[in-house]
């Protein structure tokens, strides 16, 4: 499934750009693409061009896959909504959840 909100893939993509520590700035000259393009595409406001698009997936060295492609027909709907909850977390959400994630694999796998 892909998902095609705009604030979805702009959040993946402004997070992506966080995790580089790459300034919004700095992005948009790779890309060849103004300032204010690259804000409004982060902010949810526009979608990138799909030549642009690529373009930020190279830089930021990100995966189609990132933005919910999935090849495969038997989706798991709760794996699927978890990840898209992933996709939209920042960094400090991302270690909180994950810290939830492994106290409940100790406590699921304890014998």
């Amino acid at each position: 499934m892909l998902y095609d909100d705009k604030k979805f893939i702009g959040e993946i993509i402004k997070n992506a750009r966080k995790k580089v520590k790459m300034k919004q700035a700095e992005l948009a000259e790779k890309i060849d693409m103004s300032d204010k393009n690259l804000g409004n595409i982060e902010n949810g406001k526009q979608f990138p061009q799909l030549n642009n698009f690529f373009r930020i997936l190279e830089v930021l060295d990100l995966q189609i896959e990132d933005f919910g492609v999935n090849s495969k027909k038997d989706v798991n709907k709760i794996r699927e909504l978890i990840l898209h909850k992933l996709y939209l977390m920042d960094d400090y959400q991302l270690e909180i959840y994950l810290n939830l994630v492994e106290m409940v694999s100790k406590l699921t796998y304890k014998s």
